[in-house]
């Protein structure tokens, strides 16, 4: 299938360093369309600056400007409807300048003497597939998605496929870069609970506002989908975020914070959302998080049992004892997986851990919480009781942990 050619987008102050890097993308692509842009003489570029246009942007952090640098004109380029992939370029090997881009938005990061190794060849290699590949499946009649007939959507990528698919798509109306879920229906669906719940997370989230849960943009059922618009989140989820390197604690402490603000929103409407973990909390900005993925949440005012006889749903390192055994949920089963979090967060690394699936419940089920680093044992007793093996031991609400957490120095 023919392709059509790549286009660079390089920004760097340094004349030499522009001539190098198009050098090096000519041979290897060299059909590719190649632009160059001097800051120190174009200055920062403006609001209406074609983003758009380019396929792939190799961006300098050092722009020889007082006004801006590199990871703020970041920001601003992922700020964009349907922006350009973008790799951070850098004069030097930085891990905490490297964690700062990726943390802003940026799809990868290369130091500037790696432009005359393989690894520069690999890693915009990496960027010109996945931009192939979300081209492609935006193009009526190729791709996987290229006949689904989804209105006022073009699909860029598959996120996740399974009874719900999950899209990154352009909303034809504005340009605006979207998460779509779609629930296809069926003559004769055999798991009408799936598509019930599916249906249940519509109507939470287009009934909820909160500054800590996804928006919903658009909704709609049809004859045979059922599909719902969210904002796409460039600068990625927490579990992306950690393993660009750990956090502070009065980030963790934040983080912790801002998620039990949105759960006790979900908790007000009766909901819990069963799937608090790092991957469904994403951040909107450089601080502020949203809890994402409501797809197995349980109205708990609903007279429908919508959880399947024996079906567990979750994610074992982040779910409760009560998950495991299938007993009755309440919001504390939340605090729980936010307390998993929260150790996480502190300790670098999930509060039980095992060489298979059983090991894992059975150390949720049973073993006490391990100890946190000496110098953050004054937050020992605060997961210890979010993690607390019967619920009515955890904190009543998340309300009490928020009060609890103000109080602990930081």
């Amino acid at each position: 299938m023919d392709r059509e050619p790549m286009r660079f987008l390089l920004i760097d102050d340094v004349p030499s360093q522009r001539w190098l890097l198009r050098k090096r993308i000519s041979q290897k692509w060299p059909d590719a369309g190649i632009e160059e842009y001097d800051p120190e003489k174009s200055g920062v570029p403006g609001p209406t600056f074609p983003w758009h246009d380019y396929d792939i942007v190799l961006l300098d952090y050092d722009l020889g400007l007082d006004q801006i640098n590199g990871l703020e004109l970041l920001s601003r380029i992922k700020g964009n409807a349907n922006p350009p992939m973008v790799i951070m370029v850098t004069g030097q090997n930085d891990e905490n300048l490297a964690a700062a881009a990726i943390r802003k938005g940026a799809d990868n990061y290369i130091a500037k003497y790696d432009a005359v190794t393989n690894l520069f060849f690999e890693t915009v290699a990496e960027a010109v597939k996945l931009r192939e590949a979300a081209l492609s499946a935006s193009k009526p009649g190729r791709g996987e998605f290229g006949n689904w007939e989804i209105p006022g959507f073009r699909p860029l990528a598959i996120i996740s496929k399974g009874v719900t698919t999950t899209l990154r798509c352009e909303r034809i109306a504005d340009h605006k870069d979207v998460i779509l879920k779609v629930q296809l229906v069926g003559k004769g669906d055999s798991n009408q609970a799936l598509l019930q719940r599916f249906i249940l997370e519509l109507n939470i989230l287009a009934d909820l506002k909160h500054a800590h849960v996804i928006e919903i943009l658009e909704h709609d059922v049809t004859q045979n989908m059922v599909y719902y618009a969210t904002e796409f989140m460039p600068r990625g989820d927490l579990a992306m975020r950690l393993k660009s390197g750990p956090v502070t604690v009065a980030e963790a402490v934040g983080i912790v914070a801002q998620v039990a603000s949105g759960l006790t929103a979900l908790h007000a409407k009766g909901i819990v959302h069963r799937d608090i973990k790092p991957n469904n909390i994403l951040f909107k900005d450089e601080k502020t998080v949203v809890i994402a993925d409501l797809g197995i949440a349980k109205d708990l005012s609903s007279l429908d049992a919508l959880t399947l006889v024996g079906e567990i749903l979750g994610t074992p390192y982040y779910m409760s004892p009560e998950q495991f055994n299938g007993r009755p949920i309440d919001p504390r089963s939340d605090m729980y997986s936010l307390g998993a979090v929260f150790y996480q967060l502190l300790a670098g690394t999930v509060p039980f851990v095992g060489n298979s699936f059983m090991e894992v419940v059975y150390k949720h089920n049973y073993d006490p919480v391990p100890p946190l680093p000496a110098e953050l044992s004054r937050f020992q007793p605060v997961v210890e009781k979010m993690l607390a093996k019967a619920p009515e031991q955890r904190y009543s609400d998340l309300s009490e942990l928020l009060a609890t957490l103000i109080g602990v120095r930081m």
